[in-house]
């Protein structure tokens, strides 16, 4: 489920005040900071003919060639807040940030609520009901007479300190006002508008990741929303029902009912874990039982375990533990492609390839920018921003070539980490026994293969963890500058600076979302309005991990605590079941988490089928 730069999703108005502001918008009006977008005349009367949603063009980009600048902001006193979407970054940051702090915070988004993702696995299969794992982000908004705006944000001027907005569903009006309404109408010019602001929060997140790979997108499911594991829990039970009908050749039930799951990370774990449980626990009571030796699940990943970023024991655990329930392990494998029906994979260590049918079959690996972010990438300085995969962000989550004054938090967000990398060539100068001078030349008696590369650097892990993922990752770049199969100093700085900005300093997880959000909001209370005091290097941000917990079906978890033990079995599951309750972000859904776990525990899970 990394660190600090994000993109943008989130949008105006408190609770009380919507109908009046709608209201205004609809006028065309202009709110305080907020300014609508007009559009030319004579889109007005080719509008029927377009199929874009937005009348207006977002603003000008600048002439190619021309340097950007992005100004600091200055003084004292009220400062204007963006916050850009509706995750744990964005409402851990609006909880946390101080109801009397000097800030007029808009949160825009086109997601109007907060997702508790580390239990979607169990909406998936009616566990917990969709409705008891996500919050009105408006709840938290009106409690502090923010704004909100149910927009997607679709560019930003880094310049002029402005973002431009589109309405989440710009055919709304037409569809309720025009009973001719076409498809193909677009929007009203005034769902377009542009909000400036002094400060720029980017919590927008990553977005699935295919690596390239053909087929994902078409042939499988993502699971990353809320309408993903409605999907799911939907496909699962409409393969049952097909499977029952009469003179089904068993061939077609067997492809039916094998379920393969893409990923071994903890998402892919507990997606396995609880469809396992859906199937033995309440289908094969209600359904006919010829049809459950057909049933398979099926989990690939291309290491050699489940769970590979957790400690060894309980990767040990989890894949043998998975092994004795039937759950088909397709480790060390690598997806080349999926079909219709079917995913073709490779053995790594063979190299002999294979096909594996399925019914349904489930993408859960990787992540990548979001296209948000790229814009903002965009909008900065050139040579700013060198990281492929995140938004790269000083100690304290301020966006590099921003100027302070855009900030980004969650899986959007990666920080710099130049201690770690100045390790790493203290690590190679020492095993390639190299004299480096004042300059930065370096005379060295040998050059380093991969495998003792590897060592070399393997040794700082322990002081410098973030080493451990270079090492993970060097294989994919080690041949590009190695000569004859080693590399020297020089060529091993590029090497370095390649892998290092593939990577985030951070794993993508809600826990470090939140501890970043809520370092932000108390260095937000703490600087209260003083921009210089917000440009400030006084404080740095400081992830202090609190253990992994992971459910792997039948009661059971995995639980890796901090300075405290690591635990198996029933006991991690019960530890597993109360944490995931009381982390609820209101009480209003640690009840109704509470009330549907006993529920399944005692009546099962509903298996009904809405279309």
């Amino acid at each position: 489920m990394a660190s600090s730069c994000v993109a943008a999703l989130s949008s105006h108005a408190s609770a009380a005040a919507a109908p009046a502001q709608q209201r205004s918008v609809l006028r065309g009006s202009s709110l305080r900071g907020v300014k609508a977008v007009k559009a030319p005349r004579a889109a007005a009367g080719a509008a029927r003919h377009q199929t874009s949603a937005a009348i207006a063009d977002p603003p000008a980009a600048t002439p190619a060639g021309a340097a950007k600048v992005v100004a600091p902001a200055k003084g004292t006193g009220r400062k204007k807040v963006v916050v850009l979407g509706s995750g744990w970054g964005a409402i851990s940051f609006v909880k946390a940030l101080e109801q009397n702090a000097p800030y007029d915070v808009v949160l825009v988004s086109p997601r109007n609520y907060f997702l508790y993702t580390p239990l979607l696995p169990g909406a998936a299969t009616g566990a917990v009901e969709e409705r008891s794992i996500v919050e009105p982000i408006r709840r938290p908004i009106a409690a502090k007479g923010y704004k909100y705006f149910e927009a997607s944000c679709i560019a930003v001027n880094a310049e002029a300190k402005t973002i431009t907005c589109q309405a989440a569903d710009a055919s709304f009006d037409i569809k309720n006002v025009d009973e001719s309404y076409d498809e193909n109408f677009v929007a009203f010019p005034w769902h377009t508008f542009d909000i400036s602001y002094d400060y720029l929060i980017t919590a927008v997140g990553a977005i699935p990741n295919t690596f390239g790979v053909p087929g994902v997108a078409e042939n499988c499911m993502f699971f990353k929303e809320i309408i993903h594991a409605s999907k799911f829990r939907r496909e699962v039970s409409e393969r049952f029902e097909r499977a029952t009908l009469p003179d089904v050749p068993d061939s077609r039930i067997q492809q039916l009912l094998t379920f393969v799951v893409i990923g071994a990370g903890p998402t892919g774990v507990e997606l396995a874990a609880e469809l396992y449980d859906m199937v033995y626990q309440d289908i094969s009571r209600m359904y006919p039982s010829r049809l459950m030796p057909f049933v398979s699940i099926k989990i690939v990943d291309l290491q050699e375990k489940i769970l590979s970023a957790y400690d060894r024991r309980i990767a040990e655990y989890a894949t043998d533990f998975f092994q004795r329930a039937n759950i088909d392990c397709l480790l060390n494998k690598q997806v080349n492609e999926v079909k219709e029906g079917v995913v073709v994979i490779t053995d790594k260590a063979t190299g002999v390839q294979s096909e594996v049918p399925f019914g349904l079959a489930v993408w859960c690996t990787g992540i990548k920018l979001n296209p948000l972010c790229e814009k903002i990438i965009d909008a900065l300085p050139e040579g700013s921003q060198q990281n492929r995969r995140s938004l790269a962000c000083d100690k304290n989550l301020r966006v590099k070539g921003s100027a302070g004054t855009i900030w980004a938090i969650g899986d959007c967000a990666t920080i710099e980490r130049p201690k770690s990398m100045a390790k790493a060539e203290e690590l190679f100068a020492v095993a390639a026994k190299c004299e480096i001078d004042l300059l930065g030349d370096s005379m060295c008696e040998v050059d380093l293969d991969k495998e003792t590369l590897k060592a070399a650097l393997s040794s700082g892990k322990a002081e410098f963890p973030h080493l451990e993922e270079v090492v993970n990752n060097i294989d994919t770049s080690f041949e590009t500058y190695a000569v004859d199969g080693r590399v020297n100093f020089p060529q091993f700085k590029k090497l370095l600076t390649e892998v290092d900005n593939g990577l985030r300093a951070y794993p993508a997880t809600a826990q470090v979302a939140k501890q970043e959000a809520e370092h932000l909001a108390a260095f937000f209370n703490t600087c209260a309005g003083d921009a210089d005091a917000l440009r400030g290097e006084d404080t740095k941000f400081e992830y202090v991990h609190k253990g992994s917990l992971a459910y792997i079906g039948k009661d059971a978890a995995v639980a890796d605590i901090p300075g405290f033990t690591i635990v198996k079995g029933v006991a991690a599951g019960l530890i597993w079941k109360g944490f995931e309750t009381i982390s609820q972000v209101s009480l209003r859904n640690v009840f109704l988490v509470a009330a549907d776990m006993v529920r399944t525990k005692l009546f099962g899970r509903d298996i009904s089928r809405f279309n």
